[in-house]
């Protein structure tokens, strides 16, 4: 007899592994950290390219002169398309973990049982033994199995240590809920996405921008003539605004959930991005305001809400896990063909992403 699942109890599940290299070499420390900076260079170089119109999207490994792995390079490139898409132009620190693809790093195990990663840098491969606690022990050997798959890996150095950090996907039970993933962002303030149910829900920011472009240069005009008391009141009424909008985008995404069963809403942990996000925007008060907003009025309606990092969520395909490429608002996967709304795939992303819960 066949035995058959149901594929709608059944989604791709993200977990985000962490973990420290064992005692590396100090020819590979300094290696490494060589390579945070020509990343961040790399970045940079581009963002500052495409914003003074000197250099094409188009570009490629072809024209970017340092020592780094091709591999690195088209890493940097598509995370450095992506964030330009999404936010403009950016200032990156001196140094940033660089990134390499699922396709060019591996997960072994040597003769004598130690786990070691290995991926290209900048004269070489380096083979590394890395640390492998109980609490990621399952997954590892899931890997190391072939019963996962691997995502892109990020290696950087934290006070004197050196980590790495890795996506892995794998099929979970849904627990029979509806999972609801949300990026906020400023082209579109809102993007949900239900993926088991192919249901989404995408809210343009023009509104928002408008109401923080035109007070903020009302601002500047009080401050200029020393109108401290116009000021005061002008910047109430903003907070008015902003505040009803806020109200209005949280009710309609939660009467978005509310229409499925059993609807589990995740969304970006803020905090995460503020230690790694160069926008400005999205640390502003109005999206936490939003948030906040969002996570009571679902408790309202007893729907859960998780807040999850939100790392590459808008980089990597929501089908597969590869690094694709954005372009305004299309994200396309170049490993299984996906194109899609750049903004929904994070969502999508979001959803299957493991949080913690801020509602009871």
């Amino acid at each position: 007899m066949a035995v058959y699942r149901d594929l709608r109890e059944i989604v791709m599940a993200r977990i985000t592994i962490t973990t420290k290299f064992h005692n590396p070499s100090r020819a590979r420390r300094r290696e490494w950290q060589r390579a945070t900076h020509l990343y961040a260079e790399t970045k940079q170089s581009l963002i500052d390219g495409w914003v003074n119109g000197e250099l094409e999207q188009s570009i490629t490994t072809a024209s970017i002169e340092n020592d780094l792995y091709a591999v690195i390079q088209s890493q940097a490139i598509r995370e450095a398309k992506a964030e330009y898409s999404k936010d403009g132009a950016i200032e990156y620190s001196s140094s940033l973990p660089f990134g390499i693809n699922n396709q060019n790093w591996k997960i072994d195990v040597t003769e004598n049982g130690t786990v070691v990663l290995g991926f290209p840098c900048i004269s070489q491969w380096w083979y590394t033994p890395i640390t492998v606690y109980e609490e990621i022990e399952d997954v590892v050997n899931g890997l190391l199995a072939g019963d996962m798959k691997k995502s892109l890996l990020q290696v950087y150095r934290r006070g004197a240590e050196w980590f790495c950090a890795f996506t892995v996907l794998h099929e979970a039970p849904s627990g029979g809920k509806t999972l609801i993933g949300v990026d906020i962002g400023e082209r579109h303030i809102l993007a949900a996405a239900a993926p088991d149910k192919g249901e989404s829900l995408l809210v343009s920011g023009k509104e928002m921008k408008y109401i923080r472009r035109k007070y903020r240069s009302l601002r500047e005009s009080l401050q200029e003539a020393g109108a401290l008391r116009a000021l005061n009141r002008m910047g109430k009424k903003e907070q008015r605004r902003v505040t009803h909008l806020n109200h209005t985008l949280s009710r309609r995404l939660v009467e978005f959930a509310d229409q499925f069963d059993e609807p589990l809403i995740r969304i970006e942990d803020l905090g995460e991005i503020r230690e790694r996000c160069p926008w400005s925007g999205v640390h502003s008060w109005p999206f936490g305001q939003l948030q906040r907003f969002i996570i009571y009025k679902a408790a309202k309606q007893g729907i859960t809400v998780e807040k999850v990092d939100p790392s590459y969520t808008s980089q990597r395909c929501s089908v597969c896990g590869a690094s694709g490429t954005r372009s305004g608002d299309h994200f396309r996967c170049p490993d299984c063909g996906r194109g899609r709304h750049a903004d929904l795939n994070a969502a999508e992303n979001i959803a299957t992403r493991e949080g913690e819960p801020c509602t009871t």
